[in-house]
């Protein structure tokens, strides 16, 4: 495989929205290419844990955010606010010429960007910005120069939903360089028949609500077998016994899980 058919993951924030713990902050992940740098949610300090890791945030193609609670929003305001500052001190230019950024709740997208023009000249920046509303489909498909990545949405049951208003919370399955990715966001265990696809490179799926054993013991009974599985968003249990989940992992998933710490980078 040559280098640039490589897909990094890096985890910018595993911890789910508890109160703050050392050496982990909210929920953020990145996927790199060379011709890339796309962001799946965006907790607080993310876009610092992507800079002192040595990511170019001038790569960043979109950004998609599963759900609006803090612990997934709370460092967006931050993320593109840096991204502007890094054109100015550098003298660069972003990769693209607009930035979309998805999210269920339109009106949080624009609350940031109103908080962002009370910023530093006015937040004027040399590319524009694009707020997009989240839905069930292909929401970002692009072409070769972008590693022929597809995002699709699908919808899970984490927040309430009542019939005939638009889903809240969502799942994404990201294929690129000839890979599949799914990234739960916060989910319930009975969405996973449906979301996760039955062969996959790497699930990344969510413990802030659930338990290791309750999660392996569901993907199993749905036939689901992914080739890596990521535990990410983790709640008390984990963030208080890291050794005892990376040991519960092994011994309900073997080899191929993982249990995801700040600034961990894997290859896909």
């Amino acid at each position: 495989m040559k280098p640039e058919d490589k897909i990094k993951v890096h985890i910018l924030g595993s911890c789910s929205g508890t109160e703050p713990y050392e050496g982990r902050h909210h929920t953020s992940v990145a996927l790199e290419t060379e011709k890339g740098l796309y962001w799946l949610d965006a907790g607080e300090c993310c876009s610092y844990t992507a800079y002192l890791m040595g990511l170019d945030l001038l790569k960043t193609k979109g950004i998609f955010i599963s759900h609006c609670h803090m612990d997934h929003v709370g460092g967006l305001g931050k993320l593109l606010w840096d991204i502007r500052k890094l054109t100015v001190v550098e003298s660069r230019k972003l990769l693209a010429d607009n930035l979309p950024v998805y999210v269920p709740y339109e009106e949080s997208y624009q609350a940031v960007m109103q908080l962002l023009a009370h910023t530093e000249d006015d937040f004027k920046c040399p590319y524009t910005h694009e707020g997009r509303g989240v839905q069930d489909g292909i929401l970002y498909a692009g072409g070769d120069d972008e590693d022929g990545i597809t995002v699709e949405a699908v919808h899970n049951h984490h927040l309430k939903h009542e019939e005939g208003t638009p889903w809240r919370s969502f799942s994404f399955r990201i294929r690129m360089l000839g890979k599949t990715i799914f990234y739960s966001g916060d989910t319930e265990r009975e969405d996973l028949e449906h979301t996760v696809p039955d062969d996959c490179d790497l699930l990344m799926i969510e413990t802030g609500h659930h338990q290791i054993e309750q999660i392996c013991n569901c993907l199993k009974a749905y036939g689901k077998k992914p080739k890596q599985l990521l535990f990410i968003h983790h709640g008390v249990k984990i963030l208080n016994n890291p050794n005892w989940a990376e040991e519960e992992v092994k011994r309900q998933w073997g080899t191929g899980g993982m249990i995801s710490h700040d600034r961990m980078t894997l290859t896909v």
